[in-house]
């Protein structure tokens, strides 16, 4: 290690807190004197002669610095210091080298130690660059709080914009309801449709979540849709059926501004497209259609048919089940098909579902019986 000159006057530590301080040589002599003089400046001090039996002691015990020579047989002070900052990131490392090792100490640095004393060097000096390592590891716990305490209030912001937004849709929601009374239950069993298909496919939990918040919001377009269309107990003529067609483009111009709902944009506006290619409103095909809209798609049908609407009354629901059995390959994707059928038994209705579209918890509550 090199002789060591110069002892100074001792560091004084004032806050009265014995700071442990584990210091590694391969040279007895040379730990012993470190050892002496750190204790006389207040700290708590022990000994390894090695790498690996510095990793024995750090397993064991806790310490706040690690003093280490560089040249050491069985494990050198630099394969030391990557363990040591890999396990124990709060541990300040601290590096005795020699002039001739100034390199070496430098790569220490990049490698996670706090700073390196070179030798010989003055007792004084080594107690001021332990102090400033320990300056400089509480400096980067201060920041990593900050920044954990500064994410914690982002999200926290971040989470009540989010509500209000939430609630304003809702509100658009029971605005859309107060014009057709049809769209609240309509919305709600495709939802439930939606999602026990999602869980039977053994979609993704976010998936299912993002399947399911779509199916709420999929219709919420048709609030820019006239009255009078929406309840028009005839055949609607060209003009009202464009009107009609717009809805879902409509609703991602309402979400699309909030960062919260653009995730469901893709599964909403192509919720009327059809697997051959024949529905709007870009007349995509297959998988070429997001898998969420062609779940709905099939749930949004089955429930039109199966419901009375201002313009004919409901089918039976095994005339609505062999609809989309023939339909199957041209308006729907042929595999999803045979999995809504098979789940129908296993669905389980709710009455009030005020807070669909608030995120997490729900969907086990809406379908306790089909995972």
């Amino acid at each position: 290690m090199g002789n060591i000159v110069s002892i100074g006057k001792p560091y004084q530590k004032t806050d009265g807190n014995r700071i442990s301080i584990l210091v590694v040589d391969d040279e007895e002599f040379i730990r012993a004197l470190v050892r002496e003089r750190l204790e006389i400046a207040g700290y708590s001090v022990e000994e390894a002669c090695n790498g690996k039996d510095a990793l024995a002691k750090l397993s064991a015990s806790l310490y706040t610095v690690l003093l280490t020579d560089i040249r050491m047989p069985e494990m050198d002070g630099i394969s030391l210091l990557k363990e040591v900052t890999s396990r124990y990131p709060e541990i300040a490392g601290v590096v005795m080298s020699a002039h001739a090792e100034l390199d070496t100490a430098v790569s220490a640095l990049k490698i996670g130690a706090c700073d390196y004393i070179t030798k010989p060097f003055n007792f004084d000096v080594l107690l001021i660059t332990i102090e400033n390592s320990i300056r400089k590891k509480a400096l980067e716990r201060e920041l990593q709080d900050y920044q954990v305490n500064l994410e914690k209030k982002v999200k926290e912001q971040t989470d009540l914009i989010n509500q209000m937004y939430i609630r304003s849709i809702d509100s658009l929601i029971k605005a859309l309801e107060a014009k057709d009374f049809y769209t609240r239950g309509h919305s709600q069993r495709v939802t439930m449709y939606s999602v026990a298909i999602g869980k039977e496919m053994r979609l993704p939990q976010e998936q299912l979540e993002t399947l399911r918040q779509a199916a709420i919001l999929h219709d919420l377009g048709k609030i820019g849709v006239r009255e009078a269309v929406l309840n028009k107990p005839g055949k609607l003529n060209d003009e009202e059926y464009q009107e009609i067609m717009m809805h879902p483009e409509v609703a991602t111009k309402i979400l699309g501004p909030i960062p919260y709902f653009r995730p469901l944009l893709p599964a909403i506006l192509h919720h009327h497209e059809r697997f051959d290619g024949l529905g709007y409103p870009m007349h995509l095909k297959g998988d070429d259609i997001p898998l969420e809209s062609r779940i709905m798609a099939i749930a949004d049908t089955f429930d039109a048919m199966t419901s009375t609407r201002a313009y004919r009354t409901a089918l039976t629901l095994q005339t609505a089940n062999e609809e989309i059995l023939r339909c199957s390959g041209t308006q729907f994707d042929p595999k999803i098909v045979p999995m809504f059928i098979g789940v129908q038994g296993r669905i389980e209705i709710l009455g009030d579902l005020d807070d669909l579209v608030l995120p997490d918890g729900h969907v086990d509550k809406i379908f306790a019986q089909s995972g």
